[in-house]
């Protein structure tokens, strides 16, 4: 494959990809590209922060309201879990059960577990648990084949 970069002085910048037929390669890299734009807004103390996709670990939904969970931080979200599901859906965060995302990017290691769910423990240590209604999903997800 071979890559271009152009510098440009002025105007909009633009990514273009010529490809014969979309694969799972180009699909990857249209995905980096969009998950590098993503924003969402959390709220800590009163105080707003503009995160990315990357930076959270996990996500779940306590009592209707929805917590992200970054590398040393827990701050609310004003959208729910099921909108901050769909405004992702490019990125590496998965529904791993009713009330909680997973961002692949941070798991660790992954643990099968009684009746079809997994166990999975993330770089920053918290261990999740993926139901088995969302375990195929997750495993689709990550590539993994049953």
């Amino acid at each position: 494959m071979k890559v271009t970069v152009e510098y440009i002085s002025t105007g909009d910048q633009e990514i273009v990809i010529k490809c014969k037929q979309m694969d799972s390669t180009i699909q990857s890299l249209l995905t980096c590209i969009k998950q590098a734009d993503e924003k969402i807004f959390a709220v800590k103390e009163r105080e707003t922060f503009v995160l990315h996709s990357g930076d959270i670990y996990y996500a779940e939904s306590v009592d209707h309201k929805v917590f992200l969970y970054t590398k040393s931080d827990v701050l609310e979200c004003q959208d729910s879990l099921l909108n901050l599901e769909k405004s992702l859906h490019y990125s590496d965060i998965v529904r791993i059960g009713k009330s909680q995302l997973v961002n692949l990017m941070h798991i660790q290691k992954l643990k099968s577990i009684l009746h079809s769910r997994i166990e999975i423990t993330l770089t920053s240590g918290d261990k999740l648990i993926v139901s088995r209604h969302y375990s195929q999903a997750f495993k689709n997800k990550l590539g993994i084949n049953p």
